[in-house]
């Protein structure tokens, strides 16, 4: 379905969030590497010099399109740790389960939008990039899935430091192989108990 509008009609603000729309439905279809601001600007119907008035480049609509895709990720991990409310070991374990299977099934149904935020289709700083993770949802989820974890002697302290980035990079690795055809999809079960091994949880 096109997003043209006609020219003149946008509020400040709502052609910034349709410029979002647009170029998140035309890297779904295609990709990030076919990606550019004219043709963005094109399918909402504005001239490219209203569009670089928002995003000045490819890199910072890229930029403002991954922010997105990391809000929506977090969306769908809040709604999979909802399912498992309580402070007990057994529902601590379940909630972090549940985050990383989030992670995976999001990625599998969208794999040209998971591309876009961890393909390095932009520039990217990394102090900068410390700084959004620390700030962003879905790593605090992750974050509070571990506390929790220690809270219920599930992670031994001495763990605890290196949970993170042990967790993300279990997770995204092998989100990332088998999005791209390295390993079957049912391996990832696989994946998520050696990581609780590692970790300790359930020892």
């Amino acid at each position: 379905m096109s997003l043209l509008k006609p020219r003149g009609t946008y509020h400040h603000g709502n052609l910034q969030a349709a410029l979002i729309a647009a170029a998140t439905q035309m890297v779904r279809a295609n990709g990030a590497e076919h990606l550019s601001l004219r043709a963005v600007a094109a399918e909402v119907g504005v001239s490219p010099s209203a569009a670089y008035h928002y995003y000045p480049d490819k890199d910072s609509l890229i930029s403002g399109v991954g922010q997105e895709l990391f809000e929506r990720l977090a969306d769908l991990q809040e709604a999979a740790l909802s399912q498992f409310p309580g402070k007990s070991a057994k529902a601590a374990r379940a909630r972090f389960r549940a985050l990383g299977r989030a992670y995976f099934d999001w990625a599998s149904s969208e794999a040209n939008l998971f591309r876009l935020m961890f393909g390095g289709f932009c520039s990217i700083d990394f102090a900068e990039a410390q700084i959004k993770r620390q700030e962003s949802r879905a790593w605090n989820l992750l974050c509070s899935c571990l506390d929790d974890l220690q809270a219920s002697g599930d992670i031994k302290k001495t763990i605890r430091p290196y949970g993170e980035i042990l967790s993300w990079s279990t997770v995204h690795g092998a989100t990332a192989l088998i999005v791209e055809g390295h390993l079957p999809a049912a391996s990832f079960e696989s994946v998520l108990d050696g990581l609780e091994l590692s970790l300790g949880i359930g020892k």
